[in-house]
């Protein structure tokens, strides 16, 4: 069995009862109907921020005007510009904004602060990417029950109102070493199937978190994802940066996963996205845009 640390306590259980009685209304005549869809969860997104003086000084509004109903963040990698060298400041600033943050942030690898740099070693890279960001979500009193995979520690997984969450280290870029790209998918895909085949019947929907567009050159990841997600078989969604552009389509074997791509910081605020129990809306996002800068026949279009 894959071994995996344990952050912080589980949340408290929750017993049939409440569960049945949020999924079913009886009536006089004894039918059975479904309850109005329940909202499970609602967190924030953001990413490929900071990249400019601007954006940094941007940063920490964007954080103090997040959502309040917000229970959690997830910055979904690249905190500087891929031309920027990989110096100890920038990684120490975007932690101390992100600590400003008024719920817990959890933080994946991007490549422009690891295997991209141009100025620095990708090992020294990722020194600074594990001093200054990994389990960011433990500046935070919570209740997660956040687990940690012995293998890759940057990997995480939890289950919170009955919503499993996935953070894996995937990233575009450079293939800096072959043998440790194809190593980290298989352990990104060991990671992501224990916790979907554990969670399979006590959970409505799986939220996976990386920083990578899905691309050919992570099909050794994806290829076998697809298949896991099938046999999953119930709403997931794949929340990921990289391409700074929003977008919001299927392009998966497994239709039950949809793809939604986050806008760039400097482009919008962090999108609100609430997790729901509801077969046809599972997902509902607020990109917290003015009207007249949505463009709906945009939305889903690649850049």
């Amino acid at each position: 069995m894959l071994k995996q640390t344990r952050d912080s306590r589980p949340p408290a259980r929750r017993g049939m009862f409440r569960l049945v009685l949020g999924m079913f209304t009886l009536t006089p005549g004894l039918c059975v109907h479904a309850a109005s869809p329940r909202d499970l969860v609602v967190f924030s997104a953001m990413g490929d921020v900071p990249y400019s003086p601007p954006e940094i000084v941007q940063l920490p509004v964007q954080i103090r005007e997040i959502d309040p109903a917000t229970e959690f963040v997830v910055h979904v990698g690249d905190i500087k510009a891929g031309g920027s060298p990989c110096v100890e400041p920038i990684y120490a600033t975007v932690a101390s904004h992100l600590r400003a943050s008024a719920t817990p942030v959890f933080i994946v690898p991007g490549d422009n602060e690891w295997n991209d740099c141009s100025n620095v070693e990708p090992e020294e890279a990722w020194r600074l990417w594990t001093e200054h960001l990994l389990r960011m979500e433990q500046w935070w009193p919570h209740r997660f029950g956040v687990y940690r995979q012995v293998e890759r520690q940057e990997n995480f997984a939890f289950v919170h109102n009955e919503v499993l969450f996935i953070g894996l280290n995937i990233v575009g870029g450079r293939l800096h070493d072959r043998d440790e790209w194809s190593r980290r998918f298989a352990q990104n895909l060991d990671w992501t199937r224990l916790h979907l085949r554990r969670h399979k019947d006590d959970v409505h929907n799986a939220v996976v978190i990386a920083h990578a567009t899905p691309t050919r050159h992570h099909d050794g990841f994806f290829v076998p994802f697809e298949r896991e997600a099938e046999r999953f078989a119930k709403p997931m969604l794949y929340l990921h940066g990289d391409g700074h552009r929003w977008i919001h389509d299927h392009p998966f074997s497994a239709k039950n996963v949809l793809r939604v791509q986050v806008d760039q910081g400097r482009i919008a605020p962090p999108v609100k996205i609430t997790v729901t129990d509801s077969p046809t809306e599972p997902f509902v996002f607020d990109r917290r845009l003015p009207q007249a800068e949505t463009n709906p026949q945009g939305d889903n279009a690649r850049e």
